[in-house]
Parts: structure tokens; sequence; C-alpha cells
């Protein structure tokens, strides 16, 4: 391990020399005259030799001194404008925020103006995927985001200040309003029925048609789905009815382009939720963004 010489002696050299005065230095760096003289022992300890000759009045360096100086007065100065170069290293590339396509499109997408008017100084980059593929891995955060929308099962939540939860939503069948209405008994039941994601996927109960039908849930789908979203689309389009999550689905039921087939009575609780996700690193971009996205999410489900 490299020995390092003391910082604080560093700063308080450079500011002696500059000023000449052990005096107007202290009132620089906010110090006592006598911190001052302590951090400049500490640093001619640290390299054996006086390094500034006390005059009267006055201060002048020493040969050792005059060396030093040579070489703290730049390094400082590198040191200075780190903070400068590392914030506009961060200004330079976009702040990146990881969302399944789904939510993308069903929720995210028409809030993306005014998530961007809360933060004027952030370039928002959003990449999607087809899935989650942290589920089950409490507090992973992958490489290429920085703030990760995360549908997860409720049992992975991590109990981390880096972590926040959605609101809790409910699952429930829905269909364009068009296809309810052709079926002259009423019975939406009878209507295709479409599925979403592979058939041996171990989804919760409240995501079988065997839970809302019964019996009649057993059989295999008019047809299925490997992204909830694109499930979604297929019944808005009219081609069946589909069993949907309550975020998802606000904006359409609003607009009716969807209506809900059951009571809230009868809606079933989700066994996933949604969180948004990021590094202990990170820095307070995340968190906020987080926060403005959780409240535009229970806003939208009238919490």
């Amino acid at each position: 391990m490299r020995r390092l010489p003391p910082f604080p002696g560093l700063v308080a050299f450079d500011a002696v020399l500059r000023h000449g005065s052990v005096t107007r230095a202290a009132a620089e760096l906010g110090l006592t005259q006598s911190a001052v003289s302590h951090r400049l022992r500490a640093l001619e300890e640290y390299f054996g030799t006086p390094l500034l000759e006390r005059l009267n009045p006055g201060l002048r360096p020493t040969p050792a001194g005059e060396r030093l100086a040579r070489d703290v007065a730049p390094l400082l100065g590198t040191l200075a404008g780190l903070r400068e170069r590392v914030a506009g290293e961060r200004a330079s590339r976009p702040f990146r925020i990881g969302v399944s396509n789904a939510l993308l499109a069903w929720w995210l997408s028409p809030r993306l103006p005014d998530l961007a008017a809360a933060f004027p100084a952030v370039a928002i980059e959003v990449t999607t995927r087809e899935s989650n593929p942290w589920d089950g891995k409490p507090g992973t955060v992958p490489e290429e985001t920085d703030l990760a929308l995360l549908w997860i099962p409720r049992e992975a939540q991590a109990s981390h200040r880096c972590e926040v939860a959605f609101p809790a939503e409910s699952v429930f069948p829905v269909v364009a309003p068009v296809l309810r209405r052709s079926r002259q008994d009423g019975d939406w039941r009878r209507l295709p029925r479409l599925g979403k994601g592979r058939a041996a996927d171990g989804i919760g109960n409240e995501w079988s048609w065997a839970t809302w039908l019964g019996a009649d849930g057993d059989n295999p789908p008019a047809m299925r789905f490997r992204d909830i979203g694109a499930a979604l689309q297929a019944a808005q389009d009219g081609n069946g009815i589909v069993l949907a999550r309550s975020l998802l689905v606000a904006d359409a039921l609003r607009r009716r382009r969807l209506t809900r087939l059951v009571r809230v009575a009868e809606m079933r609780p989700s066994s996933k939720i949604q969180v948004a996700r990021w590094r202990d690193q990170a820095d307070t971009v995340a968190p906020t963004m987080a926060a403005w996205l959780v409240a535009a999410a229970e806003t939208t489900l009238g919490r």
C-alpha cells in the first residue's frame, strides 16, 4: 500500500505559499491559524525536512519547499477540476431508463413529455426489453440502465433504499367494446380467449383462465402471445378477451378502447408488483425520478 502525503497538509502548504501568510491562508480555508500550523508540521514530518522558513514578517519556502511547490500547484489544480470534468462526463451521456415493451407502450410513453419537463436538465434514454431477466434477484440492476422498472414477484422485493414500489395492482379480464357487443346473450365467457406468456410459465393463479372460467378455462386459448403488451393490443383490436393488469390498461379503459368485464369486487390482486430500482452509487436523479414515476402511477390508478 502506498504511503501518501497528508492531503490537508498539501492544501494548507499551497494556501500559505499563495498568500505568504498563515493568517490569510487560515481565513481562506476556514481554519484557525493553529490548525493550519499543525497541518504544516504534519507535512514536514512526513517529508522529514523543513518546507517553510519563518521570517519576521512572512514566510518563504525552503529549497525542499520550492521543489514541493512546483509539484503541488499543478496537482491541486488537476484535483480542483475533477468536479467539472466528472459532472461534464455525466451530463454528456443520457440517463437510461430500462423498461419492458409493455409498460412503455401502454403506460410510460404518453407520460414521457411530462417526465422530460420535470427533469429539463436530464437527457433521457429509454431502453426496452421483452421480459424481466432480473426477476427474483433482489437489488440487481442491469448494467445498461440507470433506473430499471421491473415487474417482479412480491417476494423478490428488496428492502433497500435503492428500490421503491409502485402501487399494488389488480388483474381482471378486458375486451374491446365492439367484441363484447357482438355477443347477443351478453355472456363474455364464451368469447375467444387470448393467452399471455408461454403455456408452461409459472405465473400466479390470477393469470390463469381456469381461475376465472372454471373447467372452461382449461381449454387452450384461441391465440397466445409471448408479451402482455401484444396480447392487450390484440384484444383492443377485437381478437378476444385477455387478462390485464390495472396500470397497463388504465388509459385504454378511460378512453373506452377496452372494457373491464368484472366488477371491482371480483378483480384479483396481482402476485407481482412494479418496482423502480437503481444502484447504490447512483446520483440524486435516479431516486428523484423513481419518486416521480411512482406518483404518476398513483395518479393513473386514482390512489
